[in-house]
């Protein structure tokens, strides 16, 4: 079973569960045919504790079945257990409930249908404790239900416990009856804080830069347990007995070690968020040369040893997007970068390795050349307004523009005259991969290239202290600016000199093969 976040609502008698997770779409009834008639099994959410006394239901966390989830279902007629229908098995499979406990199918008999009563609960148990007699025959078993502290995975949905009354759906005598699982257990939901970087820098404005922490251990009522992660969210959770106090303890590091304590008691089927609060903060004076880390995490060059998980080296302090450098030039309709990530304020940041294809570093920038691949979104009703174009280079204007062209270049549909430099791209961005603090990496622009030479040589450190592998300065690197008013040529750079740029190769020859150096905004 999986676990999502979704608004559940009640539309004329049919449940719809609209997801609010990163799969957004929406989710349909589990539709099953039970050897004779139909059910369908939905689940109506955790509601929100927001304070004491009040719930919302707006921002329900539900579950969803998964492949071979298993459900129990009874009936009851009087004050009895029908016995063809006692505790039967039921197994989601490939979008159905179909009959698995190797018994006898269920004979429909549709006047006696009609005087029972259905029950069904999610896991299945073979020895369930069920009582016909009571009002809710899941009483005691819900009661003695044991909530493990290893909650980690697919152990967490084992642990959640869920219960149905059958009600009418349709037509009684055409058997389709409909279970909406209530949860019978409350959930704790942790929410982290976050690592705040305060740069201290006097020459230019930076803002916060935030991180997730780094979590450690968890205890619940004092004994060592292990949470349900949810990465869409970014939260941390358990099942907790209903009506039974109880304590969770943890810690993190951020700026410094530090632990917490959530206490409380929860009703049955409901959940309650509790946000960690941290004002610590890392004072950091960001400079040309620090280290990036593979957790966005930012070291200071001046450190005696550099971090084993340094994927770049800072090369450019201060905010990169285009609207920001110049916006008289560029405007946030237009910018990419902002667009894209709008929290990537603070730099640009070489990668230390170059990417290789089929183990070679250098290429032709394509197999074809006499077309523009940047420019196909000017004459797109969608994309018109939404670029700049690669051919802009210009030394005089702050053309930060690497990640525009890129993506130009990977939604081109003249692939065949950027097709190398793509997969030049891609393969580095399956191999290295990034913190969600930064933009994925793209091939910078000329004008980037440019700035790098100004500050190559602290940059150059860095990636040797950092055990990287060295620019290779005067060879050929390509940028992706395409030439105003030439298709056959890109841009390439020597990192020799501020201005020391080529024109003088067609793209697609083997003696225009340069280096893809990859960088990204953070």
């Amino acid at each position: 079973m999986k676990v999502y976040n979704y608004i559940s609502m009640l539309l004329l008698g049919v449940v719809s569960l609209a997801s609010c997770s990163q799969d957004d779409g929406i989710e349909g009834e589990n539709m099953g045919t039970l050897q004779g008639f139909q059910i369908s099994v939905s689940e109506d959410g955790f509601q929100t504790v927001n304070a004491p006394g009040t719930r919302a239901t707006e921002n329900n966390y539900t579950t969803k079945f998964s492949e071979g989830d298993m459900i129990g279902i009874f009936a009851v007629k009087g004050e009895n257990i029908v016995e063809d229908i006692n505790n039967r098995q039921f197994t989601y499979q490939d979008g159905e409930w179909v009959l698995t406990d190797g018994e006898d199918a269920i004979e429909y008999k549709g006047s006696e249908f009609s005087k029972m009563n259905f029950y069904a609960y999610y896991p299945y148990d073979s020895k369930v404790t069920f009582e016909p007699a009571n009002d809710d025959p899941f009483a005691t078993y819900v009661s003695n239900w044991k909530v493990g502290v290893d909650q980690s995975g697919d152990n967490y949905t084992k642990y959640d416990l869920m219960t149905s009354t059958g009600t009418v759906q349709g037509d009684r005598l055409k058997g389709s009856i409909a279970f909406t699982m209530q949860h019978r257990m409350a959930m704790a939901v942790i929410q982290m804080p976050e690592k705040v970087y305060t740069f201290t820098n006097t020459d230019v404005t930076l803002e916060d830069y935030k991180l997730p922490v780094t979590v450690g251990s968890f205890t619940i009522d004092n004994v060592e347990a292990s949470p349900y992660y949810q990465a869409s969210t970014d939260t941390y959770r358990f099942l907790v007995k209903p009506n039974t106090a109880f304590s969770i303890k943890g810690t993190y590091t951020g700026a410094q070690e530090m632990d917490y304590a959530a206490n409380g008691t929860l009703e049955s089927g409901t959940a309650k968020k509790y946000v960690i609060e941290d004002t610590n903060k890392s004072s950091h004076l960001l400079a040309v040369g620090d280290y990036y880390c593979a957790d966005g995490s930012i070291v200071s060059k001046d450190v005696e040893t550099a971090p084993d998980n340094v994927i770049g080296i800072v090369y450019h302090v201060g905010n990169p997007q285009p609207s920001i450098t110049t916006p008289a030039t560029y405007t946030e309709t237009n910018d990419a970068l902002r667009r894209d990530y709008p929290s990537c304020t603070h730099g640009l940041v070489l990668a230390i390795t170059y990417p290789s294809v089929g183990g070679t570093q250098t290429a032709a920038f394509s197999t074809n050349r006499d077309v523009f691949f940047g420019g196909w979104y000017s004459t797109d009703e969608d994309w018109s307004d939404k670029f700049v174009a690669c051919t802009t280079y210009n030394t005089s204007i702050a053309a930060y523009l690497g990640y525009n062209n890129t993506v130009l270049m990977t939604m081109s549909p003249n692939t065949f005259v950027c097709d190398k430099a793509v997969s030049y791209v891609e393969a580095y961005r399956g191999a290295v991969f990034v913190p969600a603090s930064a933009s994925s990496w793209y091939l910078p622009s000329l004008y980037e290239l440019d700035e790098l030479v100004n500050v190559i040589s602290t940059v150059q450190e860095s990636i040797k202290n950092a055990g990287g592998e060295a620019l290779a300065v005067g060879s050929r690197h390509w940028s992706s600016n395409e030439r105003t008013g030439n298709t056959t040529v890109i841009y390439q750079h020597l990192l020799q000199a501020t201005g020391a740029y080529l024109v003088d190769k067609y793209r697609n020859q083997g003696g225009a093969a340069g280096y893809f150096p990859m960088m990204l905004a953070f």
